[in-house]
């Protein structure tokens, strides 16, 4: 006899990006996109048994963060397990409970408020107290180390002008975008300011169940890399690439099958070496398919505003908007299956990919 899984859907989805709010709190931040999210499902509170939230202390700024957080998200008098790592990580383990038969509807939250603390003073503290930190070591150099090693052998396809170009494009179509203040890191050799995250306020939240509705989770992987930088091939990104492989996999379809991408960077180098990773692009190619694929990071990635560890439920909500028809301006035509990644500290680590479908 074959086991199968119960089928998950997303029954509710909500995002704001915003900047340095003077009237709302944090709490008050998470509160209201909770709610909202909620209110999209359209089911009230009912059934919902289970919360899975992705914060961070240092980011927040608080200690044990979900006391003061939780509550506001829904956490209230119902399971709470606080993931201290990128939101598509928490959605993932919110998924294996509903699964398991522990849960059967759940609130997924995820947030990162720039505005609050010093992004870099955070990057920094990350990494390895001996080896790492006394360097100054931040996860832009990181990705920066993987620029210049991406193009002394991008022949082709390496120009990342019309990349950034249609990456600010697409931002300038998407509703959902920052569009006021916010705040960029100095750029390191080979960055350019433009290649930037732009540091944002970010508070994203779903609701997920195992009643069918508008869009079903069809595939979802994991996979992870080596803690130390020097043990990891910094181009190949290979825990992305077997999140990718285990998701497609389990939904039984190709990446040619896929509609839309929306995949975590934090920088555009980043998101490009993304699109080869799943095998979108060839090697060398991650930029151009960046900026000729419209099916690409539609949302802007990156530049749209960005806080972890809040991204990787960013672009699953992102992905669900394409799905539903919502995505405003940055619709991507007929759009009925969609991948969507998250990243990690350190220095994207680990990853987490989800293949979502139009149920």
């Amino acid at each position: 006899m074959t086991l199968h899984a119960p089928r998950v859907f997303i029954e509710g989805i909500a995002l704001e990006i915003s900047w340095a709010d003077r009237h709302r709190s944090l709490s008050e931040l998470i509160f209201d996109t909770t709610r909202r999210a909620i209110d999209d499902a359209g089911h009230g509170l009912a059934g919902i048994d289970s919360v899975v939230l992705a914060a961070h202390d240092l980011v927040d700024g608080r200690s044990l963060s979900s006391m003061v957080t939780g509550p506001p998200a829904g956490a209230y008098l119902r399971d709470e397990i606080r993931y201290g790592d990128d939101g598509a990580g928490a959605f993932a383990a919110a998924v294996t409970r509903i699964e398991a038969g522990e849960s059967e509807r759940s609130i997924v939250a995820a947030w990162g408020r720039a505005s609050e603390h010093n992004v870099d003073a955070v990057s920094r503290v990350l990494f390895d107290p001996f080896f790492g930190r006394p360097f100054g070591l931040e996860e832009l150099h990181v990705s920066a180390m993987r620029a210049q090693a991406w193009k002394r052998g991008a022949a082709n396809g390496g120009d990342p002008v019309p990349a950034s170009a249609a990456r600010l494009a697409a931002v300038a179509r998407n509703p959902r975008a920052l569009r006021f203040g916010g705040s960029r890191s100095n750029a390191s050799y080979p960055l350019a300011p433009e290649h930037l995250p732009l540091w944002a306020d970010v508070v994203a939240a779903v609701v997920i169940s195992g009643k069918p509705n508008g869009v079903r989770l069809a595939g979802l992987g994991q996979g992870s890399e080596p803690y130390w930088i020097g043990d990891r091939h910094l181009l190949e990104l290979g825990a992305l690439r077997r999140a990718a492989k285990l998701a497609l996999a389990e939904a039984g379809c190709r990446v040619e099958d896929i509609d839309v991408f929306e995949l975590d960077g934090m920088t555009l180098y980043d998101e490009g070496l993304s699109m080869e990773a799943i095998g979108i692009a060839k090697t060398g190619e991650g930029l151009r398919a960046l900026a000729q694929d419209a099916r690409c990071n539609p949302s802007g990635g990156s530049a749209a505003g960005y806080c972890a560890p809040a991204m990787g439920l960013t672009r699953i909500v992102e992905a669900v908007l394409q799905l539903r028809g919502d995505a405003g301006a940055n619709q991507v035509p007929r759009a009925r299956r969609a991948l969507a990644s998250g990243s990690s500290l350190v220095a994207a680590q680990t990853q987490t990919v989800v293949v979502l479908e139009s149920a």
